[in-house]
C-alpha cells in the first residue's frame, strides 16, 4: 500500500470501522463513573434545574418553578453551591416531572440512560447499517457527560427525519414537539414553506397546540403566565456571560464573543443566519431526496442560531451518516472520519486555545451535503 493509499484510509473497510467504534463506545463507557461523580457534586450539573423543577410539580408548586428563589430552595436539598434556573417552557414539563419521584442522582442517571436509549434507537432506524458508529458517535459522548436535554431532542429530530419518508404531516407532529427547545427548529419553518409542505406545518401548529393545552390543564396557567420571566435570564447570560460559557457554545455569534467582539458577533451571527435560511429555501423548493435535504437542514442547524451548546449535537449523526452513504470523493474517507470526530474534539480544544471551532466544522459539512445534492440533480 502506497504513502497516498495509506493516508486516504483505503485501510479503513466496514470491519476496522465497526472494531474502531466498539472501542471507542468501551472507552467512553469508562469516562462515566467519574462524570457521574463530578455531577453529584455541589456545583456539578445543570441537570438539578430538572430534578427541582420535577420535585416541584410534584409538590404542586409547578407555579413558582420560574422564580430562581423558589427553585433554588428544592436544589439546596442536594448541596447545591449555586441556584440553575428552569427556563424551558412549560410543555417540557410533560417529559420530566416523572423524574421528581426519584432522588436527584437516581434521575440523573435514569435520565442519561433513557434519552440516550431513546436517541440510539431513533436514529439507528435511520442507518440500521451503522449501529456501532452511532453508538459510539463522539458528539453523543458530550451530550452523555451532560445529562441534558441533547440526547431528547437529537431524538426527536431523528423521528422527524424518518416521518419525512412516511408523510409529511406525521413529520410536522414531530416538528412541533421541538417547541421544548425551538432554537433547533428555526430553519425548520423555511424549509417547509419552501416545499409548500402544507400538512407538515398543519400538523406542527397542531403538536404545539396539543401539547401546550396539555401542559395547562397539568400543570396550571400560573406556570404559563410566569413561563417569560425565563427569558430575562436568558437574555443575561447572552449579555453578560463568561469567555468559558461562549467556549462551551457552538455557534458563530458565541465564537465571536469568546473573542470580546460583541458588536461583530451580531452582525456575523445575522449574516450566517440569513445565508443558512437562504440556501435551506433555495434546496428545499427544488426537487432532490428528502433525507439529503433534511441532512443539509440538520447541518446548518448550528449556524442559524446564536445558542446552542456542545451537548446539543447529538444530532449531527445524522448528516454526517448520510455523508457516509453518499460520499464518492477521493479524500472521502479522511473527510468524514473528520466530521465524525469534530463535535467532541472542537468541545475538547475550545477552552485550551481559545476558540470553539464547530461553526467551521459545520459551515464545510454542509458545503459537502449541497455539493452531493447539486451533483445528483444534474446527473438526474
Amino acid at each position: 500500500m502506497g504513502r497516498k493509499e495509506f493516508f486516504r484510509l483505503q485501510w479503513l473497510g466496514h470491519a476496522r470501522v465497526r472494531a474502531y467504534a466498539i472501542i471507542l463506545g468501551v472507552c467512553s463507557l469508562a469516562s462515566m463513573p467519574w462524570m457521574f461523580a463530578d455531577a453529584m457534586r455541589p456545583g456539578g450539573s445543570d441537570f438539578i434545574a430538572f430534578w427541582s423543577a420535577s420535585r416541584m410539580v410534584l409538590e404542586g408548586q409547578a407555579a413558582k418553578i420560574y422564580n430562581p428563589n423558589a427553585l433554588g430552595e428544592i436544589q439546596l436539598r442536594v448541596a447545591y453551591a449555586d441556584i440553575v434556573p428552569f427556563v424551558h417552557p412549560p410543555q417540557f414539563l410533560l417529559v420530566i416531572w416523572p423524574l421528581g419521584f426519584l432522588n436527584y442522582a437516581a434521575a440523573w442517571l435514569s435520565w442519561t440512560a433513557a434519552t440516550y436509549a431513546l436517541w440510539l434507537i431513533t436514529t439507528r432506524r435511520l442507518f440500521p447499517t451503522l449501529g456501532w458508529p452511532i453508538a459510539a458517535f463522539p458528539g453523543a459522548l458530550v451530550a452523555l457527560w451532560h445529562a441534558q436535554t441533547g440526547f431528547l431532542t437529537s431524538a426527536i429530530q431523528a423521528v422527524i427525519a424518518w416521518q419525512f419518508r412516511r408523510g409529511p404531516f406525521r413529520a410536522g407532529l414531530c416538528v412541533g414537539l421541538l417547541v421544548i427547545k425551538p432554537h433547533l427548529a428555526v430553519l425548520i419553518p423555511f424549509a417547509l414553506l419552501a416545499s409548500r409542505s402544507w400538512a407538515a406545518i398543519g400538523g406542527a401548529v397542531l403538536s404545539i397546540a396539543v401539547t401546550a393545552m396539555a401542559s395547562l390543564v397539568l400543570f396550571g396557567e400560573s406556570s404559563w403566565l410566569t413561563y417569560p420571566s425565563s427569558w430575562a435570564v436568558s437574555q443575561y447570560l447572552l449579555e453578560t456571560g463568561s469567555d468559558a460559557f461562549f467556549l462551551r457554545q457552538v455557534t458563530i455569534y458565541a465564537m465571536f464573543r469568546a473573542w470580546g467582539w460583541p458588536e461583530i458577533a451580531v452582525i456575523a451571527q445575522s449574516f450566517v443566519t440569513l445565508t443558512s435560511i437562504f440556501v435551506i429555501w433555495k434546496v428545499w423548493a427544488c426537487d432532490g431526496p428528502t433525507d439529503g435535504k433534511v441532512a443539509l437542514l440538520f447541518a446548518l442547524t448550528p449556524l442559524a442560531t446564536p445558542y446552542l451548546f456542545s451537548y446539543d449535537l447529538p444530532f449531527l449523526v445524522i448528516p454526517v451518516a448520510w455523508l457516509i452513504q453518499q460520499f464518492q470523493h477521493q479524500w472521502s474517507k479522511p473527510i468524514l472520519v473528520a466530521m465524525y470526530f469534530a463535535p467532541l474534539a472542537c468541545r475538547a480544544i475550545a477552552l485550551p486555545v481559545g476558540v470553539n471551532p464547530t461553526s467551521l466544522f459545520c459551515i464545510g459539512m454542509a458545503v459537502c451535503i449541497y455539493n452531493v445534492l447539486k451533483e445528483s440533480r444534474t446527473s438526474g
